[in-house]
């Protein structure tokens, strides 16, 4: 525990808060910093100010709010296209939903501010106890860095909260539902190393977390389909993509004092950083196999001037527009930059249950929704074109049988593969049909091992029937792949007739 710094809470109660002055301070480049904005956590505001210095020192001039200047205003006017957000402070929570002892924690928590909260509810935030509900003014895939704040990672003070991976969940869903990726520590000095760490080189979060002095975080949590990643007890925590990184210097874009004005004076509708992902082309290849390897070309564009976080493509065939999806695969995007596209390739399997037949490819950009967007409902398309979809075509290409006795018949048949693909094991059911009748009587089936593309086999089987029958009355029969184990390209050619002999 002497690494871990002990945690103070900050207690929200029933009585309105005094509004203090704030300054916005200027900067040509946008990392904010804000720490201890009650001026009460003496080792976050060294943190936070050693951050600001080592940023500085290395070519990013910083947004730096510390103490009284840290105000809602200032805070959410800083996230405005925000590069990086390093917190080190409290963390808040409404009064009645925790016991401040170990028991469960309940949503919503908030940052504080120096003269009131920032709620995070849901994927959204909320300024003070009535403010209308808005998306985190950030960009896509940012690093948001918390430290020393109560819940952030499942502790308060001493005590471990008792729900840790939901806490974490809903203290993060803020931020990450706005595309950023959230790092929490309750370790002094972590923020600080871990910054040192990247300014040093360190590709992205998972280099940092697998040297990490203060302990690798191992263990995956699943929280409503969302993975935390928290180890039991643990005083770390991460939400997002472990390859996200932290910006150089010069990868930071200017801050716009007067347009982070302007949206905070504004209804916050809409995030002017988030993405909007569309297939703009995919192209079906002619013809593939059941179970066989296929290319998809395949382009995604990002339509509005916002930079996306990472992302899948998710690949389906489909006989028609409304038909179940039945999936191939999927590939992943780091970054698609506003108003650009990117071209794929993508090597995908065919399903080897598929039914041979011809289908169309249908892409899905951002399939689990892990890039939050400004239109959620234009990220897929269908390939104009069908892909064949080739399979076994199992053939009786000819049947007759033998008539010994009254009730031993010799069936001889012959069973090609017309396809293009192996068929695995199958069966063949044997009918007689009396002459002037379309009904068949099962007597008898086999089952083969399988047969090769192109390939014939021969097969001669002796039948006891259960009654004795007149040769010339009838007729004897197969169908092939009668249980339909084997998908294939054609099923209106199993079946066929032949004649009965007298021996």
């Amino acid at each position: 525990m002497n690494q871990k710094k002990l945690f103070k809470i900050f207690l929200v109660l029933a009585v309105s808060l005094t509004v203090m002055c704030s300054y916005m301070p200027y900067s040509d480049a946008h990392i904010l910093i804000i720490g201890d904005s009650l001026g009460d956590i003496p080792t976050a505001d060294s943190e936070a100010i050693s951050i600001g210095n080592l940023l500085k020192s290395n070519g990013y001039p910083v947004v730096e709010l510390l103490g009284s200047n840290a105000t809602t205003k200032n805070i959410l006017e800083g996230m405005y296209g925000a590069d990086a957000i390093i917190y080190a402070g409290h963390g808040g929570y409404e009064t009645g939903n925790y016991n401040m002892d170990g028991g469960v924690a309940t949503p919503p928590y908030a940052l504080v501010g120096s003269n009131d909260f920032i709620w995070g509810v849901g994927n959204k935030m909320e300024e003070g106890w009535s403010g209308q509900l808005f998306t985190a003014p950030v960009k896509q895939n940012i690093p948001v860095i918390i430290l020393q704040a109560c819940f952030s990672t499942g502790w308060v003070e001493n005590n471990q909260v008792s729900n840790p991976i939901p806490t974490i969940y809903n203290f993060a869903r803020m931020f990450n539902g706005a595309g950023a990726n959230y790092y929490a520590t309750a370790y002094n000095g972590a923020g600080l190393d871990m910054i040192k760490e990247f300014l040093d080189g360190a590709k992205n979060f998972g280099t940092i977390n697998a040297g990490s002095p203060y302990g690798t975080i191992y263990q995956a949590n699943t929280y409503d389909n969302v993975t935390i990643w928290r180890n039991p007890n643990g005083y770390s925590a991460f939400v997002g993509n472990w390859l996200g990184t932290f910006p150089t210097a010069a990868q930071c874009t200017p801050y716009n004092a007067s347009a982070a004005e302007a949206w905070y004076d504004s209804s916050r509708s809409t995030n002017p950083y988030q993405s909007d992902l569309t297939v703009s082309e995919i192209t079906a290849p002619a013809n593939g196999l059941s179970g066989g390897i296929i290319y998809v070309s395949n382009t995604i564009s990002n339509i509005v001037n916002a930079s996306s976080s990472s992302f899948y493509v998710n690949y389906y065939l489909k006989k028609n527009s409304t038909s179940p999806n039945i999936y191939m695969g999927q590939s992943f995007i780091t970054s698609i930059a506003g108003l650009t596209s990117q071209h794929l390739n993508t090597k995908l399997t065919v399903p080897t249950n598929v039914n041979p037949g011809s289908y169309y490819i249908l892409a899905y950009a951002d399939a689990e929704q892990t890039d939050p967007e400004t239109n959620e409902n234009n990220n897929e398309k269908l390939s104009s074109t069908k892909i064949n979809i080739n399979g076994a075509d199992l053939v009786i290409t000819n049947i007759s049988a033998t008539l010994k006795g009254t009730r031993t018949l010799i069936v001889s048949n012959t069973i090609k593969n017309n396809g293009e693909i192996a068929a695995s094991t199958y069966n063949v059911h044997y009918y007689i049909r009396k002459k002037g009748t379309t009904t068949n009587k099962l007597v008898g089936q086999y089952i083969y091992s399988g047969l090769g593309a192109n390939a014939t086999k021969q097969q001669s089987l002796t039948i006891t029937l259960p009654t004795g029958i007149v040769a010339s009355e009838y007729y004897v029969a197969a169908y092939v792949n009668a249980n339909k184990t084997v998908p294939e390209t054609n099923t209106n050619n199993n079946y066929n007739i032949g004649t009965i002999k007298k021996a």
